[in-house]
Order: C-alpha cells, then sequence, then structure tokens
C-alpha cells in the first residue's frame, strides 16, 4: 500500500466507528500525524494512545463539538501548533437520533443541522485557507445513503445535512481545483458501527435484507475508501461522490 509519509490529518468523530478506522488506515500507511476530534474528548485520547503505541505515530486527541465555531477554531489551532500543517481533514463527526416527523421541532432539526452539516462547514472554513497557503490538501466528507433516498430511520434533518453536504463538497471542490486542493465525499450505506446499532436490532436485520450484499458494511471498508480519496491514487478525482454501500441505491 502507499504511504502517507509526511502527511498531518484531521478527522473528526475519531473516537469511534469509521473514524477510528480511518485514523487505523492512516498509521498502518505512515502518516506523520493525527489530531482525533471527537466530542468525547477522553475517547479521542485513547484512540491517539492506541495509534502512539501500535503505529509510532504522533497522535492527539482533543475534545470537540464541531458545531460550536470557537471549538472547532481551538482545535485546528492544537493541530497547527504541534504539527505546523494540516494535509488531510475527514468530516467524519455527526449524529442520527431517531425522531419521527411528529416528533420534529425546531430545536432538534437545527441540532441535526448544526452538528452534521454546519460542523463540517466549520471545519473546511478553517482549514482550507492552511491548504491554500499549502496550496496542497485533501477533504473527504463523510456523506450517506440517506442523502439519496431520504432518512430511513434516523431525524428526518439526517438525510437533509447529509445532502447539504454533498452539495458543500461540489461548491468547494469547484473552487479550490486549481489551488491544489481536492474535495471529495463518501456516501456509505448501513454500516456496523456504535451509531447504527443504536437503531435497534430489527432495523439493523431490516438493512442487511435491503442490501443486495445482504450485509451491513464494516468501518475498515469506508476507511480504505478514504484512504483512496487522500492518497496519490486520486490525483484527478474532486467534486465526487464515491457511493460505498453494497449497492443498496440499486433496489
Amino acid at each position: 500500500m502507499d504511504t502517507l509519509s509526511g502527511k498531518i490529518a484531521v478527522v473528526t468523530g475519531g473516537a469511534s466507528g469509521i473514524g477510528r478506522a480511518v485514523a487505523e488506515v492512516f498509521a498502518e500507511t505512515d502518516i506523520a500525524g493525527l489530531t482525533l476530534a471527537d466530542i468525547d474528548g477522553g475517547a479521542a485520547e485513547e484512540v491517539a494512545e492506541s495509534m502512539r503505541v501500535r503505529f509510532g505515530v504522533d497522535a492527539i486527541g482533543v475534545a470537540t463539538d464541531v458545531s460550536v465555531a470557537d471549538q472547532v477554531d481551538g482545535m485546528i489551532r492544537q493541530t497547527m501548533e504541534r504539527f505546523q500543517r494540516v494535509d488531510i481533514l475527514v468530516n467524519n463527526a455527526g449524529i442520527a437520533p431517531v425522531t419521527r416527523w411528529p416528533e420534529v421541532t425546531e430545536a432538534n432539526w437545527r441540532h441535526v443541522l448544526d452538528v452534521n452539516l454546519n460542523g463540517a462547514f466549520l471545519c473546511m472554513l478553517t482549514v482550507l485557507p492552511i491548504m491554500e497557503r499549502q496550496r496542497s490538501g485533501r477533504i473527504v466528507n463523510i456523506s450517506s445513503a440517506g442523502a439519496f433516498v431520504g432518512s430511513v430511520c434516523a431525524h428526518p434533518a439526517y438525510g437533509v445535512s447529509k445532502a447539504g453536504m454533498i452539495a458543500m463538497t461540489k461548491s468547494a471542490a469547484k473552487e479550490y481545483a486549481t489551488s491544489g486542493i481536492l474535495i471529495n465525499a463518501i456516501a456509505p450505506g448501513s454500516i456496523d458501527t456504535p451509531l447504527a446499532r443504536r437503531f435497534g436490532s430489527a432495523q439493523v436485520e431490516a438493512f442487511r435484507q435491503a442490501s443486495p450484499m445482504q450485509r451491513q458494511g464494516n468501518a475498515r471498508e469506508i476507511a480504505d475508501a478514504v484512504w483512496y480519496l487522500v492518497s496519490e491514487r486520486s490525483t484527478y478525482v474532486t467534486g465526487a461522490t464515491l457511493h460505498v454501500n453494497g449497492g443498496s441505491l440499486l433496489v
């Protein structure tokens, strides 16, 4: 496998699930430094310690609520103080509360959008000037198949937020295409993560049955797709959405 030698990455939602798997793939490919941002700062630091011990990677965990601009600014500032650059941003932090339309309120609608969409926006807003000065960078936004089919069992704002990420990806990709910055999205299907398990066993089984492959994906399968988009194997890919969903949009 090609390496990410010399690169510095920020992964939001890095304490578990897809974010942790991304950190492990990056560490395996000899990345120089990792910032794992998560609302659970203790868990993020535990993963960072694991990366340091297992792979010898310089990694830090930073408690970050991505919906709060000051916290995002602080997290990126810590990253720059530690590593002096940011080469890769993976916007993975997100929530998917189970809320049906009759229970939707303006407050819970805004909360989902604030974390999933505005959180990714704030991270991009903070990192893009750094990448522009470097004349290089890679951003991967973790969207969802829900962007294309609407929320299945999560809050209706979930699908809206994930569709918004794709539109934001395309807009930014066009703006920064000549600046050496490639910006793409991944739309996972149902992935076996702690977030998905909160939907309950019946819904998880329904996800399995709905997939042509008759199974959920795993976090490593998404992480490998992220690696492709940040590696030197994807130098002519920007503004794209990579579907990693076991064919679930085919039915």
